[in-house]
């Protein structure tokens, strides 16, 4: 079907060849051959007068036009897909959907872990695609990488309903071997070694700076990581601090022997959002996956101290 002299068909090879940027990738994705998709290209170039993907360097990139192209394109079939085509009633059970999730590697490995485990077994036929934090947020929202993100509300997108999961306090975390005390003075953690993860495509520290110049600390940075999990490795044997929420800081003791200590001055709790879409608002099998969230962690969290972790449902 043609509108406009555009075969309306080729729309979805678009939207996958703008999300993947390959066309191996958007053939794979939409379960076509790969010359059936390049010749889609083909007739997209000719329609736009324009290459849309570029090599370069051995791989492709969007044209500026495509890039335009990205979000209206998918937009508009998720809007098709949520409104017209999804039906309104969710049966788990029976439900053949794939979902994509965002998080930090901590949150899925400490939080999210066990309640998608459980969602498994509810709904055998759901397929889960995990990627943890990169990029801008509100950028893979808007181009429908991801259906939902579970994140801090700092890191969270200004335009998107969210939802609140869970506040966590902090802690900071030493080696076990290396401080004897069980308790640590502000003396102390201003005079130590700090590890930092930086996040965003800006690299902006996990803890902003503005929290310890309020208190006349000047944190010596020694290591500067772009992964949560790695922290661990660097505190080992070492005498150098970290601060982090007290799920990851209770989650790296399990895997080292590392102590947990009561941060010696207040750092506000981290508070834990869901995030999806506004186009999603009424998509009956995202509110379930969310609803199975909450609900699988409720069922769950006694494993965690209490002084870590509180889930939404207590607090709100």
């Amino acid at each position: 079907m043609r509108y406009r002299g555009l075969d309306l068909n080729l729309l979805v090879a678009l939207d996958a060849m703008l999300r993947t940027q390959s066309v191996s990738r958007a053939a794979s994705a939409v379960n076509i051959t790969q010359p059936a998709m390049s010749s889609a290209l083909a007739r997209l170039r000719q329609y736009f007068d324009d290459p849309l993907l570029i090599s370069r360097n051995g791989s492709s990139v969007l044209s500026p036009l495509a890039q335009t192209l990205a979000a209206p394109v998918s937009d508009m079939l998720r809007t098709i897909d949520r409104t017209i085509i999804t039906q309104p009633a969710f049966d788990p059970a029976l439900a053949d959907r794939a979902f994509n999730l965002l998080a930090a590697d901590t949150v899925v490995a400490g939080l999210l872990a066990k309640p998608l485990q459980h969602i498994s077994q509810l709904a055998p036929h759901l397929r889960l695609e995990i990627t943890t934090l990169r990029g801008e947020i509100s950028e893979r929202l808007d181009a429908g990488q991801v259906d939902l993100i579970v994140a801090p509300d700092a890191h969270c997108a200004p335009n998107h309903p969210k939802e609140l999961l869970a506040e966590e306090d902090h802690c900071v975390i030493a080696c076990g071997k290396s401080f004897e005390a069980d308790t640590l003075t502000l003396e102390q953690y201003a005079q130590a070694d700090h590890v930092e993860v930086f996040v965003g495509p800006a690299q902006k520290p996990y803890l902003p700076d503005h929290l310890f110049t309020a208190h006349g600390i000047q944190r010596r940075i020694t290591v500067r990581l772009d992964n949560f999990s790695l922290v661990p490795f660097f505190l080992t044997g070492t005498k150098r601090l970290a601060t982090f929420p007290g799920m990851t800081a209770e989650l790296y003791q399990s895997i080292a022997d590392l102590k947990l200590f009561d941060p010696p001055f207040e750092i506000p709790r981290v508070q834990l959002m869901m995030q999806w879409h506004s186009r999603a608002n009424n998509d009956p099998g995202l509110a379930w996956l969310r609803d199975s969230i909450k609900q699988g962690l409720s069922a769950s969290h006694r494993q965690y101290k209490s002084r870590l972790y509180r889930l939404a449902l207590e607090t709100i």
